[in-house]
């Protein structure tokens, strides 16, 4: 089964109810064995496979990879070099070894079988004897939350790769443990002190991942959390497209002048930021994220950016960050990110030889640092180098992780809990909001705010719902136009018109694709859409052997998996699997 049919299955369970299960995921694949593209030529499974290896001969017998002390694995005479220079007295041993965990999942193996099962299953030994009671595998450690978010991302997809039941537990409370660790402008510090009121982008994205993942596997995130997560976005993100690394503290120098924070800035925090709008579900043709992918594009990984850039901002952590927001944005920007990646990493990938052409011990790792390139490279080691090149390049493969494969951290049913949380005076916020999220979120609630007792609200949420092409607003604008004793304004005016124009042009009519699952005591189904238009709320026919067996209303819309949901109408005869789904002829 492809990663797209386990997404969709689990779409469907997540909406129509526990009665579809998602069916049994196939078993991962073996990167060696993966399909080529043409132009590989068993370079890059080669080049994983290396690093792998690499990785496995380093780790220490208790399962720590030591950032510190590694090359002590090392033949006497053929030692590894670049161990770990900075900040060797904080510890940092936990997040390192998760994401060299997390190298080997990324490429398909886990701790329950394979070639190493072995070197899995001591790693997480020793990643879970360092948790406490609050859920914190490094409290204590000045890179405490680094360390947590890595690490739970490592146990999540461990345990969706296995569902290895004494990983659950773990899972819960180390993301409770970086809930609770939130600063109070949304994002997190090095520590879980909440009281350094210290917001830090860099941190900020290994917990999106960790939040993401854990969302995926059932444990669910607090509503509060991810909706703090955009004002941390908004504040940090210029109207240009950069981010801010923090707000505050470390690496937020203080202007003598005026005493105000000098902001730091760089392509990771960028390729962060754009990242978690894509898993916040904002919109990423908005024009500042297309700013940002710009930069990104502007800024491709490069050997020799890496090694000569004098604010050694190009980084492999920029690397990594940058193919996760590039993948999550997709269509041209990807393919133009990922032609340059895959050679980048190739050729910057270290396979010395003796004189006899056999392998020297650092053959398959990447270079930690240089004389002036390397900031985390010198924290982190070869380790961490190989291990965070290695992650980037199982991503150039586009095997999107299936703990990263959910629902975005905000969705119709997030906004609808705010909805109500915040009531009618809070329906101005709630409208900027779901105007700025990708319309599978966004648009449901605009139709709740049609029917909000403040008439601006209904009325822009109307106009929003025939930007995006829905005719459910119709009448709400028709009945303003006409109106003889509240005439709008002319701006106002405008927008109406222009908005009644764009829901006057004819509408074509499609036909979808198959109904690929049924929940009849929920009376839903999810079908395929092809990728074409639809709207929510929109009357649907579901076909037969050619004829219409019934009618169905579309009620959620998942556009990255060409797929939507649809309630059945009374009377209708249950749909089937394989039954057609078409636009209705009367509309």
């Amino acid at each position: 089964m492809t990663s797209l049919a386990i997404t969709i299955s689990l779409l469907a369970t997540f909406l129509c109810g526990s009665d579809i299960a998602p069916p049994a995921p196939t078993p991962p694949k073996d990167h060696v064995k993966a399909p080529q593209r043409k132009d590989d030529k068993q370079q890059t499974p080669r080049a994983i496979a290396e690093a792998l290896a690499w990785l496995a001969a380093h780790q220490r017998p208790d399962g720590m990879w030591d950032r510190r002390h590694f090359d002590r694995l090392c033949p006497p005479r053929d030692r590894c070099s670049q161990t770990a220079l900075d900040r060797i007295d904080q510890d940092a041993d936990v997040g390192v070894t998760a994401l060299a965990a997390l190298a080997f999942l990324g490429a398909g193996y886990n701790h329950r079988q394979g070639p190493y099962a072995d070197n899995l299953n001591r790693a997480f030994e020793y990643i879970l004897n360092q948790q406490d009671s609050e859920g914190s595998f490094a409290a204590g450690s000045r890179l405490q939350i680094f360390n947590d978010a890595i690490a739970t991302l490592a146990v999540e997809a461990a345990y969706a790769a296995t569902k290895d039941p004494t990983l659950r537990k773990p899972l819960e409370r180390a993301v409770r443990h970086l809930e609770q660790a939130q600063q109070t402008g949304g994002a997190w510090d090095y520590t879980a002190d909440i009281s350094t009121h210290r917001n830090d982008t860099s941190v900020l994205g290994w917990v999106v991942m960790a939040l993401e993942a854990a969302q995926t596997l059932g444990v669910l995130p607090a509503d509060a959390t991810r909706f703090a997560i955009i004002d941390h976005l908004d504040w940090a993100t210029e109207p240009d497209g950069r981010v801010r690394h923090a707000n505050k503290g470390h690496g937020t120098p203080i202007d003598k002048k005026t005493g105000r924070p000098i902001y730091r800035y760089g392509p990771a925090m960028t390729a962060i930021g754009l990242y978690s709008r894509a898993v916040l579900a904002l919109r990423l043709d908005a024009p500042l994220a297309q700013k940002q992918v710009r930069r990104l594009l502007h800024d491709p990984p490069s050997v020799k950016r890496l090694h000569t850039d004098p604010t050694g901002l190009h980084s492999q952590y920029y690397w990594f960050f940058g193919t996760l927001a590039l993948h999550e944005v997709g269509g041209h920007p990807w393919k133009q990110w990922k032609g340059v990646l895959r050679s980048t990493l190739l050729e910057s990938q270290q396979r010395p030889v003796d004189r006899k052409g056999r392998h020297r011990h650092a053959y398959g790792s990447w270079p930690a640092f240089g004389p002036h390139w390397g900031k985390w490279g010198r924290v982190g080691g070869r380790i961490y180098s190989t291990a965070i090149n290695t992650l980037t390049l199982e991503a150039y493969y586009e095997y999107p992780a299936a703990y990263l494969a959910g629902e975005p951290l905000i969705g119709p049913l997030q906004m609808r809990r705010r909805l109500a949380r915040l009531g009618s005076s809070g329906h101005v916020r709630l409208l900027r909001l779901a105007i700025r999220l990708e319309p599978d979120t966004g648009e449901p609630i605009l139709l709740d705010l049609l029917h909000s007792p403040n008439e601006k609200v209904s009325i822009a949420a109307a106009i929003a719902l025939a930007d995006l092409g829905s005719p459910m607003g119709k009448a709400i604008l028709q009945a303003k136009r006409a109106g003889p004793s509240s005439a709008p304004d002319a701006t106002l005016r405008r927008r109406i018109d222009n908005a009644l124009a764009r829901l006057a042009q004819p509408i074509t009519k499609y036909t979808y694709g198959k109904v690929t699952q049924v929940n009849a005591p929920a009376q839903m189904f999810l079908f395929e859409t092809g990728g074409r238009p639809l709207y929510y709320g929109q009357r649907l026919s579901v076909l037969r052997d050619g004829r219409i067996i019934g009618t169905a209303q579309v009620k959620r819309r998942f556009s990255k998996q060409k797929a939507a949901a649809a309630r059945i109408e009374a009377g209708a005869e249950s749909p089937q699997p394989g039954d057609l789904v078409t636009s209705r002829k009367s509309e």
